[in-house]
Formats: C-alpha cells, sequence, structure tokens
C-alpha cells in the first residue's frame, strides 16, 4: 500500500508543481504591457487608463486575459471568465475557470488599479 500512497503523492506533486507553472506564467505575461514590453505582438494586457467605467475595464481585461491565455499558455485550456465580487474598493477580481490536464481548476485574477498589477492565484 506504501508503494501506491508514493505514486499518488508524486503524481499530486506534479499537478501541484504543473500548476505553480501555469500561474507564474499567466502572472509574467498579465503584467506585461502590450506592445511595449515584449515583442510578440498581442503579448500582455493593454493600458486601461484611459476608460473611465470599471465595467468597460473589466469587458477589456476579459477580453485580453483570454486572448492571451488560448495564445500563449497552451497547457490551459479555457472555459470561462467572470466578473467576481471583492471587498476591497478599487479592485477588479475575476474568477478563470480552465482544464488542466483533464482536470478542472478555478483560478482568481486580482487587477490592483493603484499599484498597476496583475495577480493570479489559486
Amino acid at each position: 500500500m506504501s508503494l501506491l500512497r508514493k505514486l499518488v503523492n508524486e503524481k499530486q506533486r506534479d499537478d501541484d508543481d504543473e500548476i505553480k507553472s501555469i500561474i507564474d506564467n499567466l502572472n509574467n505575461i498579465l503584467n506585461t504591457r502590450r506592445d511595449y514590453g515584449f515583442f510578440l505582438k498581442d503579448f500582455g494586457i493593454s493600458d486601461h487608463h484611459h476608460l473611465n467605467s470599471s465595467d468597460h475595464i473589466a469587458l477589456m481585461v476579459i477580453d485580453e486575459v483570454t486572448q492571451n491565455i488560448e495564445t500563449f499558455e497552451p497547457r490551459i485550456k479555457l472555459i470561462d471568465m467572470v466578473t467576481i465580487e471583492d471587498d476591497r474598493l478599487f479592485r477588479l477580481s475575476f474568477r478563470i475557470d480552465c482544464m488542466v490536464r483533464k482536470n478542472s481548476h478555478s483560478l482568481r485574477l486580482f487587477l490592483d488599479p493603484r499599484n498597476d498589477h496583475y495577480q493570479v492565484d489559486l
């Protein structure tokens, strides 16, 4: 039974490592300014400071994050991305539902406009 437990634990560790690697990659992509910080076309997120509505910013973020995931993170298949309520003032939050190796996962994406920073987390 101990060999089986070891194999299951190694599989879980491999899955956790892959999820962490995906999250790190998404954080790097989303914190790069589109058309400024990297040479690939459409890599990263555009500057949204010219938009005056959080609804418009949310739609832009959902569209661009979806494009970036589909283009630059082939290890996951995006299922859905929606805004979620956040108690912090001036912060937009999103839930990213995706598949990794036939396993369903939900990631959270936070946009903090004061720091101009995106953060993806489990």
